[in-house]
């Protein structure tokens, strides 16, 4: 994190009357404007980092934008958004947590709402002070926040713990494509045994990046691994450990987050008959959710949802009639069609289409070559879609979306 040398008058500011009279203002010029100024009774780095993530967090934390809270740049965009800090929260509670990776303390205000004490540890003193401030302006008083290590931590306590959560950052020179636990800050590999000690249920948070088939091997105990996305964007993947599982098995699930009260889910639980679809007579054209996709459940929800999917690696299904509640994207066929240059330059002139969203999955020309190649612009309400069958014959699709 940005070192801000915080004096104890810095954290009263009145943030309320800056951010109205700022928050439009040019980024640049009010930046050079501000650190050209002897200010002696804020913070400049701090307010200016506030003042400029406020728009953003109106949406991924409106409860600290409407609190003027403050917003720290790196803290913020490492934290979790209120919705997937709400959906943890509203699963699990009990008398007290221990989040070993404070932050900038999302996650710990949600669970304070499901627990009597919060113990929450973070290595930078400076952070700490910046969060107690937002807790008191928040009036939240059962949390406790923790300038140490985890590991220092956990050598030291004798306390036991309903719960224990961990959201450690990945250090810089970790591989984003190759992600490990072990690479992570702190090592959450390492921590395994001192946890075991003192809880019988930990909930880790990783990246989006991580790989679904590496984390079924890399920890024992693994009762859920859950895909957890909003409006279609994959945000984190939790594992939800049990000390206690006896009978070792993990279930897949993928959650899709609409609002606080829209929430979606599927999961690797239940098998499910194949039922043949007739393709001559198929209207209906379907993408599931990026959850769905990630948490590597594509095949068991088309099969969940009565629907054909066009290949192993395609992740597209048709069928003849749209399931309820589908955790994807819904689109009614227009046209459909073995794909070849000539076929498709003449459906798209015979039907003036010279406009369109494209996407491809499972299809060797990618989505600006193939805007390029037939002189499409994007957007629209047209849907055109790229792919193959199990049989390996390039298709085409054009679709109409229909309204969710």
């Amino acid at each position: 994190m940005q070192k801000y040398n915080l004096l104890p008058e810095h954290l009263n500011y009145n943030l309320e009357n800056f951010i109205a009279q700022h928050l439009n203002d040019n980024k640049n010029t009010l930046t050079l404007k501000l650190k050209s100024l002897e200010q002696t009774n804020f913070c400049t780095n701090l307010v200016l980092d506030t003042l400029f993530n406020y728009k953003k967090a109106l949406h991924k934390l409106p409860t600290l934008a409407l609190n003027y809270c403050w917003l720290p740049a790196k803290s913020y965009e490492q934290a979790s958004s209120e919705l997937t800090a709400f959906y943890k929260s509203s699963y699990i509670k009990g008398n007290n947590i221990l989040d070993l990776c404070g932050g900038l303390g999302i996650d710990d205000i949600y669970f304070s709402k499901n627990f009597k004490r919060v113990i929450s540890l973070d290595t930078d003193n400076e952070l700490n002070e910046i969060v107690e401030n937002n807790l008191a302006k928040l009036k939240i008083k059962n949390i406790e926040r923790i300038t140490s290590f985890a590991k220092d931590f956990l050598a030291n306590n004798n306390q036991a713990f309903d719960w224990v959560y961990i959201d450690a950052d990945r250090r810089p020179e970790a591989n984003a494509k190759t992600f490990k636990l072990e690479e992570c800050s702190p090592n959450i590999i390492e921590l395994l045994p001192m946890i075991k000690t003192i809880t019988d249920r930990l909930l880790i948070k990783l990246s989006p990046l991580v790989d679904i088939s590496y984390c079924k091997t890399a920890i024992n105990d693994i009762a859920a691994i859950e895909v957890v996305s909003v409006k279609n964007e994959v945000k984190e993947v939790l594992l939800w450990l049990d000390f206690k599982n006896i009978d070792n098995k993990t279930v897949i699930k993928a959650t899709n987050i609409l609002d606080f009260n829209k929430i979606r889910h599927f999961d690797s639980k239940n098998q499910y008959e194949n039922e043949p679809i007739n393709d001559s007579s198929i209207q209906y054209f379907f993408e599931p959710n990026a959850s769905i996709i990630k948490a590597q459940l594509s095949k068991d929800y088309a099969l969940f949802c009565k629907l054909k999917m066009l290949a192993e690696n395609s992740n597209f299904y048709v069928g003849n009639e749209v399931p309820t509640n589908f955790m994807g994207r819904s689109f009614k066929i227009v046209h459909h069609s073995i794909f070849s240059k000539s076929n498709l330059q003449q459906y798209l002139k015979n039907n003036n289409l010279h406009k369109a969203n494209i996407s491809k999955r499972n299809f060797p020309i990618n989505e600006a070559e193939i805007a390029k190649q037939f002189k499409l612009k994007e957007g629209g309400e047209d849907y055109l879609f790229f792919t193959q069958n199990a049989n390996g014959e390039r298709l085409f699709f054009h679709c109409k979306k229909l309204i969710d």
